[in-house]
Protein backbone atom coordinates (compact mmCIF):
# COMPACT_ATOMS: atom_id res chain seq x y z
CA UNK A 1 0.00 0.00 0.00
CA UNK A 2 1.18 3.10 0.68
CA UNK A 3 3.67 5.18 3.62
CA UNK A 4 2.31 5.02 6.99
CA UNK A 5 1.81 7.99 8.44
CA UNK A 6 1.09 7.21 12.20
CA UNK A 7 3.37 3.83 12.57
CA UNK A 8 2.79 4.25 16.12
CA UNK A 9 -0.96 2.96 15.98
CA UNK A 10 -0.23 -0.07 13.89
CA UNK A 11 -0.28 -2.50 16.83
CA UNK A 12 -4.15 -1.51 17.94
CA UNK A 13 -6.94 -3.32 16.12
CA UNK A 14 -9.99 -1.27 14.37
CA UNK A 15 -12.92 -2.81 15.53
CA UNK A 16 -16.58 -2.71 14.12
CA UNK A 17 -18.85 -0.69 16.07
CA UNK A 18 -21.17 -2.86 18.04
CA UNK A 19 -24.95 -2.14 17.07
CA UNK A 20 -26.96 -3.48 20.19
CA UNK A 21 -30.30 -2.40 21.16
CA UNK A 22 -31.10 -2.64 24.81
CA UNK A 23 -33.13 -0.50 27.31
CA UNK A 24 -30.59 1.97 28.06
CA UNK A 25 -30.03 2.48 24.03
CA UNK A 26 -33.78 3.13 23.12
CA UNK A 27 -34.44 5.19 26.42
CA UNK A 28 -31.51 7.63 25.12
CA UNK A 29 -33.05 7.72 21.81
CA UNK A 30 -36.07 8.69 22.97
CA UNK A 31 -34.99 11.19 25.06
CA UNK A 32 -32.85 13.46 22.73
CA UNK A 33 -35.88 13.81 20.09
CA UNK A 34 -38.85 15.91 20.29
CA UNK A 35 -40.24 14.58 17.80
CA UNK A 36 -39.81 10.38 17.48
CA UNK A 37 -37.31 9.69 14.33
CA UNK A 38 -37.14 5.95 12.89
CA UNK A 39 -35.56 3.83 15.44
CA UNK A 40 -32.87 2.35 12.96
CA UNK A 41 -32.16 5.88 11.96
CA UNK A 42 -31.84 6.76 15.70
CA UNK A 43 -29.88 3.40 16.67
CA UNK A 44 -27.37 3.79 14.12
CA UNK A 45 -26.96 7.46 15.17
CA UNK A 46 -26.45 7.02 18.45
CA UNK A 47 -24.07 3.88 18.43
CA UNK A 48 -21.88 5.53 15.09
CA UNK A 49 -21.66 8.60 17.90
CA UNK A 50 -20.58 6.09 20.44
CA UNK A 51 -17.70 4.63 18.07
CA UNK A 52 -16.14 7.98 16.47
CA UNK A 53 -15.96 8.99 20.10
CA UNK A 54 -12.21 9.77 21.40
CA UNK A 55 -12.36 8.11 24.54
CA UNK A 56 -14.11 5.22 23.10
CA UNK A 57 -11.95 4.13 20.43
CA UNK A 58 -8.24 3.80 20.84
CA UNK A 59 -7.40 3.24 17.13
CA UNK A 60 -9.25 6.97 16.87
CA UNK A 61 -7.14 8.57 19.75
CA UNK A 62 -4.08 7.08 18.78
CA UNK A 63 -4.04 8.68 15.19
CA UNK A 64 -5.25 12.08 16.69
CA UNK A 65 -2.42 12.45 19.29
CA UNK A 66 -0.01 11.42 15.78
CA UNK A 67 -1.93 14.23 14.17
CA UNK A 68 -1.48 16.83 16.55
CA UNK A 69 2.14 16.07 17.07
CA UNK A 70 4.50 19.26 15.63
CA UNK A 71 1.11 20.66 13.67
CA UNK A 72 3.21 24.11 14.00
CA UNK A 73 5.82 23.27 11.93
CA UNK A 74 3.14 22.38 8.98
CA UNK A 75 3.04 24.14 5.99
CA UNK A 76 -1.01 23.89 4.56
CA UNK A 77 -1.51 24.99 1.03
CA UNK A 78 -5.61 26.41 0.09
CA UNK A 79 -7.57 23.64 -1.95
CA UNK A 80 -7.04 22.93 -5.50
CA UNK A 81 -10.68 21.69 -6.34
CA UNK A 82 -11.06 20.81 -10.19
CA UNK A 83 -13.75 23.10 -12.27
CA UNK A 84 -16.40 20.98 -13.54
CA UNK A 85 -15.50 22.45 -16.63
CA UNK A 86 -12.71 20.46 -17.14
CA UNK A 87 -15.33 17.44 -17.68
CA UNK A 88 -16.26 16.28 -21.64
CA UNK A 89 -17.78 13.80 -23.14
CA UNK A 90 -15.78 11.50 -25.16
CA UNK A 91 -16.57 7.79 -25.98
CA UNK A 92 -19.76 7.86 -24.43
CA UNK A 93 -18.02 8.44 -21.43
CA UNK A 94 -18.05 11.26 -18.99
CA UNK A 95 -13.97 12.01 -18.54
CA UNK A 96 -11.82 14.65 -17.34
CA UNK A 97 -9.74 16.19 -20.07
CA UNK A 98 -8.50 19.60 -18.95
CA UNK A 99 -6.23 20.07 -22.15
CA UNK A 100 -9.71 19.95 -23.88
CA UNK A 101 -11.20 23.07 -22.15
CA UNK A 102 -11.89 26.08 -24.55
CA UNK A 103 -12.38 28.00 -21.42
CA UNK A 104 -8.63 28.24 -20.38
CA UNK A 105 -7.14 28.79 -23.87
CA UNK A 106 -5.72 31.94 -24.41
CA UNK A 107 -7.37 34.55 -26.45
CA UNK A 108 -5.21 36.46 -29.03
CA UNK A 109 -7.67 38.88 -30.24
CA UNK A 110 -7.44 42.58 -30.09
CA UNK A 111 -10.30 44.31 -28.11
CA UNK A 112 -11.38 47.68 -27.84
CA UNK A 113 -11.89 49.29 -24.67
CA UNK A 114 -13.74 52.45 -23.65
CA UNK A 115 -11.66 55.21 -23.12
CA UNK A 116 -8.13 56.40 -23.78
CA UNK A 117 -5.26 54.32 -22.65
CA UNK A 118 -1.96 53.09 -23.64
CA UNK A 119 -1.09 49.35 -23.64
CA UNK A 120 2.59 47.43 -24.92
CA UNK A 121 1.83 48.44 -28.52
CA UNK A 122 1.43 52.02 -27.76
CA UNK A 123 -1.83 54.83 -27.63
CA UNK A 124 -5.23 52.41 -27.66
CA UNK A 125 -7.68 54.05 -29.99
CA UNK A 126 -10.98 55.55 -28.84
CA UNK A 127 -14.05 54.08 -30.09
CA UNK A 128 -15.87 56.99 -31.55
CA UNK A 129 -19.77 55.66 -31.07
CA UNK A 130 -21.30 58.79 -31.86
CA UNK A 131 -20.02 59.53 -35.08
CA UNK A 132 -21.23 55.75 -36.13
CA UNK A 133 -24.48 55.47 -38.16
CA UNK A 134 -26.24 52.58 -37.47
CA UNK A 135 -29.56 51.00 -38.89
CA UNK A 136 -30.81 51.53 -42.18
CA UNK A 137 -30.63 55.36 -42.60
CA UNK A 138 -29.85 56.07 -45.92
CA UNK A 139 -27.91 58.98 -47.54
CA UNK A 140 -30.03 60.61 -49.75
CA UNK A 141 -27.85 61.96 -52.72
CA UNK A 142 -28.50 64.74 -55.10
CA UNK A 143 -30.39 63.83 -58.31
CA UNK A 144 -28.73 64.94 -61.76
CA UNK A 145 -31.42 63.32 -63.67
CA UNK A 146 -34.64 65.75 -61.74
CA UNK A 147 -32.70 68.68 -62.91
CA UNK A 148 -32.22 67.91 -67.09
CA UNK A 149 -36.21 67.06 -66.85
CA UNK A 150 -37.37 70.18 -65.48
CA UNK A 151 -35.27 72.33 -68.18
CA UNK A 152 -36.78 69.82 -70.78
CA UNK A 153 -40.37 70.26 -69.96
Amino acid sequence: MGINKYPNCVEIKRQKPAITVNEDITKAIGSNYRTLPLFEKGLYEYNYKIYYSLNNNEYLKCRWLEYKKHIEDRVFSPFQFIDIRDYHFYNCKNRYIPSQSIYAKQDFRYKMSLGPGVDEYGQIPIPQDILMKRGDAKIKKNNVKAGKEKKNG
